[in-house]
Protein backbone atom coordinates (compact mmCIF):
# COMPACT_ATOMS: atom_id res chain seq x y z
CA UNK A 1 0.00 0.00 0.00
CA UNK A 2 1.33 3.86 -0.35
CA UNK A 3 2.37 5.48 2.69
CA UNK A 4 -1.05 7.76 2.58
CA UNK A 5 -2.99 4.72 2.42
CA UNK A 6 -1.49 3.27 5.66
CA UNK A 7 -2.02 6.53 7.53
CA UNK A 8 -5.24 6.53 6.50
CA UNK A 9 -5.68 3.13 7.75
CA UNK A 10 -3.87 3.24 10.94
CA UNK A 11 -5.31 6.81 11.76
CA UNK A 12 -9.14 5.38 11.79
CA UNK A 13 -8.58 1.82 13.21
CA UNK A 14 -6.27 3.82 16.58
CA UNK A 15 -8.79 6.46 16.84
CA UNK A 16 -11.59 4.47 16.77
CA UNK A 17 -9.87 1.91 19.39
CA UNK A 18 -8.38 4.35 21.76
CA UNK A 19 -10.63 7.04 21.20
CA UNK A 20 -8.32 9.90 21.97
CA UNK A 21 -7.32 12.32 19.47
CA UNK A 22 -3.93 13.04 20.88
CA UNK A 23 -2.65 9.45 19.59
CA UNK A 24 -3.05 10.97 15.95
CA UNK A 25 1.01 11.65 16.07
CA UNK A 26 1.89 7.99 17.34
CA UNK A 27 -0.63 6.50 15.13
CA UNK A 28 0.95 8.25 11.95
CA UNK A 29 4.55 7.39 12.96
CA UNK A 30 3.72 3.70 13.96
CA UNK A 31 1.95 3.49 10.40
CA UNK A 32 4.82 4.12 8.23
CA UNK A 33 7.75 2.47 11.32
CA UNK A 34 7.65 -0.66 9.76
CA UNK A 35 9.00 0.46 5.87
CA UNK A 36 11.27 3.62 7.76
CA UNK A 37 13.00 0.85 9.45
CA UNK A 38 14.03 -1.08 6.49
CA UNK A 39 15.08 1.68 5.22
CA UNK A 40 17.49 2.67 7.73
CA UNK A 41 18.86 -0.82 8.03
CA UNK A 42 18.95 -1.39 4.17
CA UNK A 43 16.42 -4.22 3.80
CA UNK A 44 14.73 -5.04 0.93
CA UNK A 45 10.67 -3.85 1.15
CA UNK A 46 8.52 -6.55 3.49
CA UNK A 47 11.77 -8.03 4.59
CA UNK A 48 11.67 -7.42 7.86
CA UNK A 49 7.68 -7.35 8.39
CA UNK A 50 8.33 -10.75 10.32
CA UNK A 51 10.19 -8.53 13.26
CA UNK A 52 7.88 -5.41 12.89
CA UNK A 53 4.61 -7.88 13.45
CA UNK A 54 6.27 -9.30 16.47
CA UNK A 55 7.30 -6.15 17.98
CA UNK A 56 4.15 -4.32 17.13
CA UNK A 57 2.57 -7.49 19.07
CA UNK A 58 4.75 -7.56 21.88
CA UNK A 59 4.75 -3.59 22.36
CA UNK A 60 1.16 -4.11 22.96
CA UNK A 61 1.77 -5.12 26.30
CA UNK A 62 3.88 -1.62 26.66
CA UNK A 63 2.67 1.42 28.42
CA UNK A 64 -0.28 3.02 27.28
CA UNK A 65 1.76 5.83 25.52
CA UNK A 66 3.66 3.34 23.00
CA UNK A 67 -0.22 1.46 22.25
CA UNK A 68 -0.94 3.76 19.57
CA UNK A 69 2.44 3.26 17.89
CA UNK A 70 2.03 -0.26 18.24
CA UNK A 71 -1.27 -0.92 17.23
CA UNK A 72 -0.54 1.51 13.58
CA UNK A 73 2.58 -1.16 12.99
CA UNK A 74 0.61 -3.62 13.31
CA UNK A 75 -1.68 -2.42 11.17
CA UNK A 76 0.58 -1.50 8.75
CA UNK A 77 1.89 -5.22 8.41
CA UNK A 78 -2.04 -6.23 8.53
CA UNK A 79 -2.52 -3.97 5.91
CA UNK A 80 0.26 -5.27 3.25
CA UNK A 81 -1.16 -8.56 4.24
CA UNK A 82 -4.17 -7.77 1.94
CA UNK A 83 -2.07 -6.72 -1.08
CA UNK A 84 -1.03 -9.39 -3.78
CA UNK A 85 2.62 -9.58 -2.62
CA UNK A 86 1.58 -10.20 0.50
CA UNK A 87 3.48 -10.43 3.76
CA UNK A 88 5.54 -13.61 5.43
CA UNK A 89 5.21 -14.11 9.18
CA UNK A 90 6.43 -16.62 11.08
CA UNK A 91 6.36 -19.56 7.91
CA UNK A 92 3.12 -18.28 6.34
CA UNK A 93 2.47 -16.25 3.30
CA UNK A 94 -0.22 -14.06 3.68
CA UNK A 95 -1.82 -12.34 0.81
CA UNK A 96 -4.53 -10.92 -0.54
CA UNK A 97 -6.11 -9.27 -3.63
CA UNK A 98 -5.20 -5.51 -3.58
CA UNK A 99 -2.45 -4.33 -5.57
CA UNK A 100 -0.17 -1.76 -4.32
CA UNK A 101 0.62 0.36 -7.08
CA UNK A 102 -3.41 0.96 -8.56
CA UNK A 103 -4.96 3.69 -6.37
CA UNK A 104 -8.47 2.02 -6.73
CA UNK A 105 -7.24 -0.35 -4.25
CA UNK A 106 -5.73 1.87 -2.25
CA UNK A 107 -9.17 3.28 -2.04
CA UNK A 108 -10.16 0.04 -0.57
CA UNK A 109 -8.25 -0.76 1.91
CA UNK A 110 -8.67 2.95 3.58
CA UNK A 111 -12.68 2.37 3.09
CA UNK A 112 -12.40 -1.58 4.68
CA UNK A 113 -10.27 0.52 7.53
CA UNK A 114 -13.47 3.04 7.51
CA UNK A 115 -15.83 0.30 7.54
CA UNK A 116 -14.04 -1.51 10.37
CA UNK A 117 -13.42 2.02 12.36
CA UNK A 118 -17.22 1.88 12.20
CA UNK A 119 -18.10 -0.66 13.90
CA UNK A 120 -15.63 -0.24 16.72
CA UNK A 121 -16.90 2.95 17.07
CA UNK A 122 -19.24 3.80 20.04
Amino acid sequence: MKWWAHELCSLLVVLALLRDPLQAPLAAAGAVLPDVVERVVGARHRAMHELALYVALVALSAPAGLLALSLAALDHVLTDALTVRGVTAFGWRLRGPLSTENTVHNLLAVALHYAVAALLAP
